[in-house]
């Protein structure tokens, strides 16, 4: 029951004792904490909370995984970064009480479907703890402008210092990698059923397999002359090839290690500015300041199997296994570990989303395109195209045709004249014209075009929460 006559500066003294570097005066604090049981302190004992579960338990919940066998970062390594008590106490005040292996990550979900309000001046409480007990985060978080909540910007165990992009890595032919051959110069890694993502830059091919991206989250390179980040947020499933060019100023990329509405958030090296890596929009520092509307150019990306992609694309580069990084990439081959809770369960979301009854399922795999207006965006469900099948419709007032292309994924097209009908040799339609489906375009028989619309993957929480509108086209 909460003792309403503590009053609000007895309540600052102690959540401010959580900041102090001495884990005696946090365990006293947490203590009256919990007898006091006012609700208010619950966003600053959750922040604390996964601190002190990640700190105190390396070895099972360290991001990337690779990395859990060596010592934490430093940082979280100190004797300090403890708060004794803390899930009781949360138990005491809320009204569950969670005891799985898991419990900081089932609080977290708890406390997303919530509305606490904190004690006043939390955002600079907040700041404050992740300056002092999560520097590499702290440093980034403390920018301004901001247009984000501090209170909904979870930490994603990681940061900048141990999530590290994978920069500048070598490209070979693709017969070089593919496990088909043998032999040869480069370590053969590539089985025809792996997962990767594809994409063209001034005609030539790329493809990057997903478990080897996995323990980056984002590659910076410059391939055909053209400067670019392929980002990935692993639990929105959202591969995007952005162009690094802001300004005509290259920019360099790196995972900041926070989630906002589960989505992962970027930062660039060269500025600090804070990025929504889904949208491709700065939410933080320096290039929000000059541009609010600035959005980062993108480039479509294919996520199909190394079979497929090669049979459309024999003459493709792959990315060289060998980056230089020092991990053992072949953890994450088939292997989603700590995810396997997050992928397996359909009521399962990411801490940090709120959950809503919607158009469709949370983890929908779904195709967007954003309009115009960067915030308002357009998605096709995945799942529900066949081979056999063309979805037509309209787009920020444009029509268009969403098919399967020849590697099993989704392929977005100005539309021909509709309806359209799928054929052995491509399109026909409404004129009886026929049109070939090319990567980067549709082709009638007369020469006459329809270009790609370029789109980004991910699940449906992404898109629904990270754009003020998002329609579902059907």
């Amino acid at each position: 029951m909460t003792d309403t006559t503590v009053s609000k500066d007895r309540l600052q003294t102690l959540v401010n004792h959580l900041l102090e570097r001495d884990a005696g005066a946090h365990a006293d604090a947490i203590d009256e904490l919990a007898d006091i049981g006012d609700e208010r302190i619950v966003p600053h004992l959750l922040e604390v909370l996964v601190i002190d579960a990640i700190g105190n338990n390396w070895g099972e919940f360290g991001f990337p995984a690779v990395l859990r066998e060596r010592d934490p970062p430093r940082y979280l390594d100190l004797p300090d970064v403890r708060w004794p008590g803390i899930r009781d106490a949360l138990a005491a005040i809320a009204e569950p009480d969670f005891d799985s292996a898991h419990a900081w990550v089932e609080w977290e979900s708890w406390y997303s479907q919530q509305t606490i309000e904190p004690l006043e001046g939390f955002d600079e409480w907040k700041l404050q703890l992740y300056r002092s007990y999560l520097p590499p985060v702290g440093g980034l978080l403390d920018c301004e402008p901001r247009e984000f909540d501090l209170q909904e910007m979870r930490w994603g165990n990681c940061d900048r210092s141990f999530l590290a992009a994978l920069n500048a890595p070598d490209f070979v032919v693709g017969d070089a990698v593919d496990t088909a051959g043998k032999g040869g110069e480069y370590e053969r890694y590539l089985d025809a059923e792996a997962t990767v993502f594809g994409f063209e830059l001034d005609g030539t091919a790329y493809a990057v397999a997903r478990w080897v991206l996995f323990p980056h989250e984002l590659m910076n390179a410059t391939l055909s002359g053209i400067p670019v980040s392929l980002t990935y947020c692993t639990l929105c499933n959202a591969p995007i090839l952005y162009d690094r060019r802001v300004d005509d100023e290259m920019r360099t990329f790196g995972s900041s290690g926070m989630l906002l509405s589960g989505n992962k958030v970027m930062y660039d090296e060269e500025t600090e500015t804070l990025w929504d890596q889904h949208s491709g929009t700065p939410i933080g520092g320096p290039h929000l300041e000059r541009d609010a509307d600035l959005l980062l150019d993108q480039f479509a990306v294919t996520q199909t199997t190394w079979g497929e992609w090669t049979t459309e694309h024999p003459d493709t580069l792959a990315l060289d296994i060998d980056t230089g990084y020092d991990y053992d990439y072949s953890y994450y081959d088939g292997n989603i570990g700590f995810f396997e809770h997050y992928w397996n369960r359909e009521e399962t979301v990411q801490p940090g989303v709120r959950r809503a009854e919607d158009r469709l399922p949370e983890k929908t795999s779904v195709y967007g395109i954003v309009g115009s207006d960067s915030s308002e965006v357009w998605v096709v469900p995945v799942d529900e195209l066949t081979a056999d099948e063309v979805l037509a419709g309209s787009v920020d007032g444009q029509q268009i045709v969403a098919l399967l292309d020849a590697t099993g994924d989704v392929a977005v097209y100005e539309a021909p004249p509709t309806p359209v009908e799928r054929t052995d040799t491509g399109l026909l339609d409404s004129d009886g014209e026929t049109w070939a489906v090319n990567r980067n375009k549709l082709q009638s028989q007369t020469g006459e075009t329809r270009k790609r619309v370029t789109g980004r993957h991910g699940l449906w929480f992404a898109f629904r929460t990270h754009y003020d509108m998002a329609h579902v086209v059907t």
